[in-house]
């Protein structure tokens, strides 16, 4: 600044929004790819233990997955600290969620099906049909 003339005051430098390149996932390649088939996306160790707590109990699913921790005075919390610290036993229970969620989602299809079941309509002669 120039002491002979007052204080003005400094203005930045414009940035045109119309030219400046928009910030996508594909262009910017640090940035985290959507996980859509990933069915363990968004889903913590202790959800996916309680669930097979819930949908097993401890008794089968220690003969499913036969771990310590499972069979022996099992709990949610000595699991989880043996599931973070183990990666073939953390890998083996959700394999087991996997298959168990997808089982699940195929039986709910069915089910779905047989509930929407029209009734099955008269013959062609107007008599209902013999069961």
């Amino acid at each position: 600044m120039n002491p002979s003339q007052p204080n003005e005051p400094i203005s930045e430098p414009t940035v045109d929004p119309v030219s400046e390149p928009a910030t996508t996932p594909e262009s910017n390649p640090e940035a985290p790819k959507p996980q859509r088939n990933n069915p363990l996306h968004g889903v913590t160790l202790e959800k996916i233990l309680k669930y097979l707590v819930a949908e097993y109990g401890w008794e089968e699913l220690g003969e499913r997955i036969n771990i310590h921790c499972f069979n022996y005075d099992p709990s949610i919390k000595s699991s989880l600290k043996f599931l973070r610290k183990t990666e073939w036993a953390r890998a083996k229970v959700e394999r087991l969620y996997v298959n168990s969620i997808s089982y699940d989602e195929r039986h709910r299809g069915r089910e779905l099906k047989q509930r929407e079941a029209k009734p099955i309509p008269p013959n062609v002669w107007g008599q209902p049909r013999p069961e």
